[in-house]
């Protein structure tokens, strides 16, 4: 057996006032447009409308909705619009005293469109619920990284503020929201999905622009005269990137057998250094320090806006790596010794 609850509304009109009520934008007519809102809330199943010419000439007016759960119907019962408020706008074609209101249930063996509704809301939730979750963290975890990671501080902290406060507003908005249709939930879940998407793709896009240089894998070409004898060369420090002349991960070329000093500039908000290998281009520390025996910033730990210097020297032709101690992965560069 199916149980569904229905609202009976019973009004009568007097006959006299039958042609206003059946007239365009009239009683019936704004009643059936009602409809069209009942298919957005949750747990509607169906509205009917009957009428019935009594022997004294008037209208019995019978207005019916059919609801899944009860919930549902007393959500709607209290929350307008609804079948009340539309007749009450309407008191001058009703007889006084002759409204009622019957709420009831109605039970059926037969399979109904609600029966097969119903199944498949419980067969779609537990396939549909887990994985939609997961996908939407994942989405989230994604998108704000890559989107922080790309906006100077004050701006990322402006946008993390923002989000916490939408995410506050919809908290608010569920919480004082009984019943929740499925197009509010959607609605939301597309909005947050695509600011999300639309600010992971414009930080890939952006860092990809970046970090494109003359060479392969966003490798620049060597710069000739980068160093020993031709004057400081200043390389500057993001989040998280090395940047030289324009182009991030930079090939930056030197001369064998001079001492060269770089002016560093810290332009981003974390905290980074620049480490360069050893003789045999390999990290034997994995912090460096200022005058240990692998080139080290100096100062060893940037803050933002901070500057300073880095000195090193190769007597011998080759090339060498080096690298952020804090972002030792994606933070790299090498030097091309001639």
């Amino acid at each position: 057996m199916i149980v569904e609850y229905l609202q009976t509304v019973l009004v009568r009109i007097e006959a006299a006032k039958i042609d206003e009520a059946l007239r365009p934008q009239g009683l019936l007519e704004e009643l059936e447009e009602h409809r069209g809102f009942l298919e957005e809330q949750p747990g509607f199943q169906d509205l009917s409308l009957a009428r019935s010419i009594n022997r004294d000439g008037n209208i019995l007016l019978i207005v019916e909705t059919r609801w899944q759960d009860d919930d549902s119907l007393v959500y709607y019962e209290t929350h307008e619009p609804n079948v009340m408020g539309i007749l009450n706008q309407h008191q001058d074609l009703v007889i006084p005293d002759s409204l009622q209101v019957l709420d009831m249930e109605a039970l059926t063996p037969k399979v109904s469109a609600a029966r097969v509704r119903t199944a498949t809301d419980r067969l779609a939730l537990p396939v549909l619920v887990p994985f939609g979750t997961l996908a939407f963290i994942l989405l989230v975890v994604y998108g704000l990284s890559r989107v922080y990671l790309e906006l100077p501080g004050d701006t990322a902290t402006g946008l993390a503020a923002g989000i916490a406060l939408g995410i506050l507003a919809m908290a608010w908005f569920l919480s004082t929201r009984p019943i929740i249709s499925g197009m509010q939930v959607g609605f939301m879940a597309v909005v947050v999905a695509g600011v999300l998407a639309g600010g992971a793709i414009y930080a890939v896009v952006d860092d990809d622009d970046g970090a494109e240089g003359d060479g392969q894998n966003g490798v620049s070409e060597p710069t000739p005269g980068a160093g020993g004898g031709t004057g400081r060369s200043l390389v500057t420090m993001g989040d998280n990137f090395f940047e030289f002349e324009g182009e991030r991960t930079p090939v930056i070329e030197v001369a064998a057998g001079e001492a060269v000093t770089w002016d560093l500039s810290h332009n981003g908000q974390a905290v980074h250094n620049m480490h360069i290998a050893g003789t045999d281009n390999e990290y034997g520390v994995d912090f460096c320090d200022v005058g240990g025996e692998e080139p080290c910033s100096d100062p060893d730990i940037f803050t933002a806006g901070q500057s300073g210097t880095i000195t090193f020297q190769f007597d011998e032709p080759g090339t060498f790596i080096f690298r952020c101690d804090f972002h030792a992965q994606e933070m790299t560069g090498e030097v091309r010794v001639r």
